[in-house]
C-alpha cells in the first residue's frame, strides 16, 4: 500500500512538473509571438509573395510554346523563341524602372503597384487572338520579374541580420513555387486557363502589403523619423530595440540634401559601389552560362531534345517539385554555412550533374540515368548558384543608391538572361544538345572557381559591415549611418538586443540621436532647470 501511494505521489509529480513544463513552453511561444520575430517575418513573407507571380512568367512559356504549337503548325522556331524570350526582355527595363522608383517612392507602394502591368499583362495573354497579342501580354509580363527585385531590398533592409539570410532565401524559393504551379496546371489546363488563374493571383502582393508597414530605413532617409519609429516598433515589438535600431542606421541627411547634380553622380564612382557591382555581374554571367535559366524557360522542349524516356509534361512537374523541395533546403542551409561555401559547393555539383548527363548523351546511356543527372543539377543550383547573387544584390550596396545600384545589377542580369534563352534555340543547332550539356557544365565549373576566389562574404553581418568591406580605409564615412569614424565624439558602447536574442555593441554619437529625440530631451532638461 505504501509504495502504491508512493507511486501515485510520483506521478502527481511527474504529472505536474510537466503541466509546468507545457506552460513555460506556452509562454515562450507567445513571448516570440508577441515580442520576438512573427512581425518581423510576415512583414518578410508579404513583400516576397511577389516572387510567386515572378515563378508564374518565368514557367509559363514551357507549358505554353507545346500547346500553342500544337495549335498552330505553321509557327516557326523562331517565333516560337521569341514567345519565351519576349518575357525576358522587358525584365531590364522592368528593373531599371524599379530601381528608380524604388528610391522615390519607396518599397512598400513599388511592390503594391506591380499588380499593374502584372495583371494587365496576363489578361492580354488570357485574351489574345492572334501572335502579336501574345507576344505583347508576354512583354508586359515581363515588367513584373524586374521591378519584383525591390522586395529583396525591402527584406534585407526590415530583417535582422541573423535572419536576413533565411528569409531572403525565401523568395526564390516562392518563384519555384509559382513554377511548379504553372507546371503542373499546364500538363492538365489550356494555356488560357492558367493565364486567367495568374491574373487572379496579381492581387495577393498589393493586398497583403497593405497590412505591413514600409521599410524603417527609407522612411529614415526621408526625414520621416517617426514613421520610421512606428515601422521598427511594429516589426520588434519592443520599444527600446525600436529606439536603437534608428539610431543606428539613421542618416546625416544634410549632408545628402546639399549636394549638387555632380557630387551626387560622383556616388556611382566609388569603390564601395563599382566593385560590388563589377563581383555580381560576374557571378550573374556563370549563373546563366550554366543553364539553369535555359532548364527553366523551356523545361517541355528541353526534356524532349535531350531524350529522356519520362514525358516531357511529367518531367516538368518533376522539375517544379524538386525545385520547391530544393528551394525549402537551400532556404534552411544558407542560415548555416557562409555564402562562399554554399556558391563554391553548389556550382560544383550542378556542375557535375550537367557533365554526367553529358557523358550519358555521349555513350547513349539510359535516358532514366540522364534525367537524375538533369535533375540533380536543378536541386544543386538551389542551394546557391541560383538565389545568392539575387540575394546578394540587395545587401551590398550603400544605402543612399541602393535602390538604383540593385535595380541596374538586375537589368544587366536580364540582359544576359534574354541573350541566353534567346540563342539557346541557335546554340543546340549548331552545336548539338550534346554540346550545350557540356558548355553548361564547364561554365558551371568556371563559376564555382570564382565563388571560390572572388565572393564577399555577408552572412551574419549588418548592412553597414558589408558596405564596409569594400572601402579602401576604415576612417571614411559609414554609408549607411553617415558618421564619421574619426570624429565620434564621447562615443560609448550601448547594448541592444536583435529580435534573435543575439547582443550586440553599437557606437552612438550624438549626430545619430534623432531631431525629435534631441527636442524632447532639451525640454525634459529645461523642466528640470
Amino acid at each position: 500500500m505504501a509504495g502504491c501511494a508512493y507511486r501515485r505521489a510520483a506521478a502527481a509529480r511527474f504529472g505536474v512538473g510537466r503541466a509546468r513544463t507545457m506552460l513555460t513552453s506556452i509562454k515562450g511561444f507567445w513571448k516570440v509571438c508577441r515580442y520576438g520575430d512573427l512581425y518581423m517575418v510576415l512583414a518578410a513573407l508579404a513583400a516576397q509573395s511577389i516572387n510567386i507571380s515572378v515563378g508564374f512568367c518565368q514557367g509559363f512559356s514551357a507549358v505554353l510554346l507545346p500547346q500553342y504549337t500544337h495549335e498552330h503548325p505553321n509557327i516557326t522556331y523562331e517565333q516560337s523563341s521569341w514567345i519565351a524570350s519576349l518575357g525576358v526582355i522587358s525584365n531590364p527595363i522592368g528593373a531599371l524602372l524599379g530601381g528608380m522608383m524604388v528610391d522615390a517612392v519607396g518599397r512598400r507602394l513599388l511592390l503594391q503597384s506591380i499588380v499593374l502591368p502584372n495583371l494587365i499583362g496576363w489578361l492580354v495573354i488570357a485574351f489574345s487572338e492572334a501572335y502579336v497579342f501574345l507576344c505583347v501580354g508576354r512583354f508586359i509580363t515581363g515588367f513584373t520579374i524586374g521591378m519584383s527585385t525591390a522586395s529583396y531590398i525591402y527584406v534585407a533592409e526590415i530583417t535582422t541580420p541573423e535572419k536576413r539570410g533565411v528569409l531572403s532565401a525565401v523568395g526564390p524559393g516562392l518563384v519555384s513555387t509559382g513554377i511548379f504551379i504553372v507546371y503542373f496546371l499546364g500538363a492538365f489546363i489550356h494555356w488560357r486557363h492558367v493565364a486567367a488563374i495568374c491574373a487572379g493571383f496579381s492581387l495577393l502582393t498589393p493586398f497583403l502589403m497593405y497590412f505591413v508597414p514600409e521599410s524603417p530605413l527609407w522612411l529614415a532617409s526621408k526625414g520621416q523619423m517617426k514613421e520610421a519609429y512606428s515601422a521598427l516598433f511594429w516589426l520588434r515589438q519592443n520599444n527600446s530595440t525600436a529606439q536603437q535600431e534608428l539610431m543606428e542606421f539613421t542618416k546625416d541627411r544634410k549632408t545628402s540634401e546639399n549636394m549638387t547634380f555632380k557630387q551626387k553622380l560622383g556616388l556611382f564612382k566609388r569603390r564601395n559601389v563599382l566593385k560590388p557591382f563589377a563581383l555580381l555581374i560576374v557571378f550573374f554571367i556563370f549563373q546563366e552560362m550554366s543553364g539553369i535559366y535555359v532548364i527553366l524557360y523551356y523545361a517541355v522542349d528541353f526534356f524532349k531534345s535531350v531524350g529522356t524516356s519520362v514525358n516531357e509534361f511529367t518531367a516538368s512537374i518533376i522539375v517544379g517539385g524538386v525545385r520547391v523541395f530544393m528551394g525549402a533546403v537551400g532556404a534552411c542551409l544558407i542560415n548555416s554555412f557562409r555564402r562562399k561555401t554554399l556558391a563554391t559547393a553548389s556550382g560544383l555539383l550542378l556542375g557535375v550533374a550537367m557533365l554526367g548527363a553529358a557523358i550519358c548523351d555521349t555513350l547513349d546511356g539510359p535516358p532514366l540515368i540522364k534525367l537524375a543527372c538533369i535533375l540533380l543539377h536543378v536541386s544543386f543550383s538551389m542551394v546557391g548558384f541560383l538565389q545568392l547573387p539575387w540575394i546578394m544584390s540587395g545587401e551590398l550596396y550603400p544605402q543612399d543608391i541602393r535602390g538604383v545600384m540593385s535595380g541596374a545589377t538586375s537589368c544587366c542580369a536580364y540582359v544576359l538572361i534574354f541573350f541566353n534563352i534567346k540563342t539557346y534555340p541557335q546554340l543546340e543547332y549548331y552545336i548539338t544538345s550534346n554540346g550545350t550539356l557540356y558548355l553548361f557544365a564547364v561554365c558551371a565549373l568556371l563559376g564555382a572557381t570564382y565563388c571560390l576566389l572572388f565572393l564577399p562574404e555577408t552572412k551574419g553581418m549588418t548592412l553597414s559591415e558589408i558596405i564596409r568591406q569594400f572601402e579602401d580605409e576604415k576612417k571614411e564615412v559609414d554609408p549607411e549611418i553617415g558618421c564619421d569614424k574619426q570624429n565620434k565624439i564621447e562615443a560609448r558602447p550601448v547594448q541592444r538586443r536583435h529580435s534573435a536574442g543575439a547582443a550586440v555593441s553599437l557606437e552612438k554619437c550624438d549626430i545619430l540621436t534623432p531631431r525629435w529625440t534631441q527636442k524632447e530631451t532639451a525640454k525634459k532638461m529645461a523642466v528640470h532647470e
